[in-house]
């Protein structure tokens, strides 16, 4: 009996011995390919884990590994089916392994292109008590608080990052609070060094150029801003968000058919309804009333689309009708529905001017202070101010805010730099001749 059970003893642990011997092996194999696929361009690092994911659907560091790549084809296209791919995989993560940190984070990172800021920051919080010092949940929770307007929390949140290490991803963060909060030579500091942090990922570059290249743009500096976009293009060739301050560059130069070609291609990309907006407006300045009205019907479909699909906010849309003098009714409903999801002053200066466009002076008024109370060098949050003002019958204030908005970019807009300007030249006229 004692001989059986000494030889079953050392048959189990051959056994265990064989097991862990493979289940390294294993280990080893899924780290190589994981490394491998770190170097490919997005398309083929998706092809590349969905292949070994169908081999190994238990591995679940190939699953979380092509629900990151999935997401990163998302900020490449703006396709939203990639960011259900990558809910599905995560989902089935957590379902065997809820504590999984790294799918609990892309748990997170998906919440927050769905938008749901609070539930993003109730999950940063949940897993910030179990590990304080996790950088990319401090970003996460610190995003989150910006886009619910709570700027002194995002702040200390932010700090709190970047105090675990620096960057492309810490860096950037910065410059944008920076800059919300009013200081735009800071913003562009920080955000100088993420582009020299870089990434693995050349969008996440370009991406900073072309936020960089937003920066300069709306502070006037044309020059430098046609720089960082083309930049950007360089990084990530046929990057949309390049093409499309390029475009806004060109046409604040008068180059409007270049702006055009531009704005084409990052349509043809991701078809945003700013990109149509731009290009209606681009359009009606050279006279092509065909290709304006076929941009209009492009907008209205968007619109028509998002009410198909339940979705009753857009901000964007919002500005478009209320700068086209379209869907006023529907640009207000955009506006305030924004508030069911953030309260940020982006959102507050969209209802500034869907409230002024549906003749509610005051409460534009009331809107666009909390629009420009950070002092955020938006010059559209001031031609908007102003416009608002004189409708109160506040000439003086009117007057300063159009003066801002011209100062820091006298050619912000392809339609509202003319008006800014028509309408401080009368401002500027006495009263009584």
């Amino acid at each position: 009996m004692k001989t059986v059970s000494i030889l079953l003893a050392l048959a189990i642990g051959a056994a265990c011995v064989a097991e862990d011997s493979q289940s390294r092996a294993k280990s080893l194999e899924t780290r190589r390919l994981l490394m491998a696929a770190a170097e490919l361009r997005t398309d083929d690092r998706i092809a590349l884990l969905e292949k070994n994911v169908k081999t190994a659907p238990e591995n679940r560091e190939l699953r979380v590994a092509l629900a990151e790549a999935l997401v990163q084809k998302l900020r490449e296209t703006g396709d939203g089916t990639y960011l259900k791919k990558a809910a599905t995989l995560v989902d089935a993560v957590l379902a065997a392994q809820p504590k999984d940190v790294q799918a609990l984070r892309l748990r997170n990172a998906i919440e927050m292109n769905l938008h749901r800021f609070p539930q993003v920051a109730d999950y940063a919080e949940t897993m910030l008590a179990e590990n304080p010092s996790d950088a990319a949940t401090w970003s996460l929770l610190g995003d989150a608080l910006m886009e619910m307007g709570r700027y002194e929390q995002a702040g200390d949140t932010y700090q709190r990052m970047a105090a675990l290490g620096g960057n492309l991803f810490s860096y950037n963060r910065m410059a944008y609070y920076q800059f919300v909060t009013g200081n735009a030579g800071a913003a562009l500091g920080w955000m100088s060094q993420a582009v020299q942090a870089g990434s693995r990922s050349p969008e996440n570059v370009a991406w900073c150029l072309s936020e960089m290249g937003d920066i300069l743009f709306k502070t006037g500096k044309i020059p430098d801003a046609e720089f960082a976009f083309r930049q950007g293009l360089k990084t990530f060739p046929g990057y949309h968000r390049a093409h499309a301050g390029l475009a806004r560059v060109e046409a604040a130069q008068g180059r409007l058919r270049e702006a055009i070609e531009d704005l084409k291609k990052a349509q043809a990309v991701v078809p945003l309804p700013e990109y149509a907006g731009s290009l209606e407006a681009l359009y009606e300045k050279t006279g092509d009333g065909e290709n304006a009205v076929r941009e209009r019907r492009l907008i209205d479909a968007v619109d028509t689309l998002m009410t198909v699909n339940g979705e009753t906010a857009n901000r964007n849309l919002a500005l478009l009708y209320a700068d086209s003098d379209r869907k006023l009714p529907r640009a207000l409903q955009l506006a305030q529905a924004e508030f069911e999801v953030r309260n940020d002053v982006y959102s507050y200066d969209a209802l500034s001017w869907a409230l002024y466009k549906n003749g509610d002076a005051a409460g534009a008024a009331r809107a666009s202070r909390k629009a420009t109370a950070l002092g955020t060098p938006e010059p559209a949050f001031y031609f908007h101010a102003g416009i608002i003002a004189l409708a109160n019958g506040d000439r003086e204030a009117a007057r300063r805010d159009l003066e801002r908005a011209l100062a820091l970019n006298p050619s912000f807009d392809v339609r509202n730099s003319p008006r800014a300007v028509s309408k401080l030249k009368e401002l500027q006229q006495p009263l009584f001749q």
